[in-house]
């Protein structure tokens, strides 16, 4: 009788010792699971933020090179009234002068990080059946990349006018380059376009706006938590150095009069 109570002992000792270790296998893959899960959904939270934070920050950018555009656009409406037999007439020339300007436009960059860090975690958009906004994201990037190419070409093709016409002046009717400029049909063309672009940057910031505030919809997000995030990583770091001026690197020429004495010298220097 007490053989058969130790034995009934042991084997309660090991159903205990093996549901003790399951339970803590279960509690431990359980916690893991769900930790791993939780960083998961955090990770995907902030990928989201940092998509809709640069969608929005590009139409900003959209925004200031319209306002950009718009004073250059009326510098070439005025230009573009001076009778073309006129340009080089001397009540004309400080007009003629500030031509430079009109295509001296500020660039777009298009930053592709937060596309590639999009692109790297793709996999867990699809597994998640975020597909929706896997879509509308794309359609956002690539609207931003065509937007900027297209932008860019047209501020290269104004300044591949000027300098065509630099490079071969005596091809090009007028008495100074800025006159010949203005007096190119090509060139007109692009200060006539400018008016268009205005407008154009406008109702791109516009569209994917729009596009954005489907996909802040679709992951639960407010416009106002969108512009925070942009704002807070936005923020200036303030270091404890200078940003370095070009014109402080610049050195003088080397004059040949004071030139070092050449075989002393490449013996010296001689690798």
């Amino acid at each position: 009788m007490e053989d058969r109570e130790k034995k009934s002992q042991l084997w309660k000792n090991l159903l205990y010792t093996f549901l003790g270790t399951t339970l803590s296998i279960v509690l431990t893959f359980g916690t893991s699971q769900w930790l791993a899960l939780k960083k998961q959904k955090e990770e995907r939270q902030l990928t989201a933020l940092m998509v809709m934070g640069n969608v929005e920050k590009f139409a900003s950018t959209l925004e200031l090179i319209s306002d950009e555009l718009t004073w250059r656009d009326t510098l070439a409406t005025m230009l573009l009234q001076i009778p073309v037999d006129s340009i080089d007439a001397p009540e004309y020339a400080d007009m003629v002068q500030a031509l430079p300007n009109v295509l001296a436009c500020p660039v777009i960059s298009y930053d592709q990080t937060v596309e590639q860090i999009f692109s790297n975690s793709i996999e867990t958009w699809k597994n998640m059946g975020n597909f929706q906004f896997i879509n509308i994201a794309g359609q956002c990037f690539s609207t931003m990349k065509f937007v900027t190419d297209e932008y860019m070409d047209f501020i290269k093709g104004g300044a591949g006018i000027i300098d065509m016409i630099q490079e071969n002046p005596d091809a090009y009717p007028g008495g100074t380059i800025y006159s010949k400029v203005l007096r190119s049909k090509e060139f007109r063309d692009k200060m006539e376009e400018l008016h268009k672009r205005t407008t154009y940057c406008l109702y791109m910031a516009e569209v994917i706006r729009y596009y954005n505030a489907i996909n802040m919809q679709l992951m639960d997000v407010s416009e106002e938590e969108v512009r925070k995030f942009v704002s807070e990583h936005d923020e200036e770091v303030k270091i404890n150095r200078p940003l370095p001026v070009q014109q402080d690197y610049i050195a003088p020429d080397l004059k040949a009069d004071s030139l070092p004495d050449f075989p002393t010298w490449i013996k010296n220097h001689r690798v």
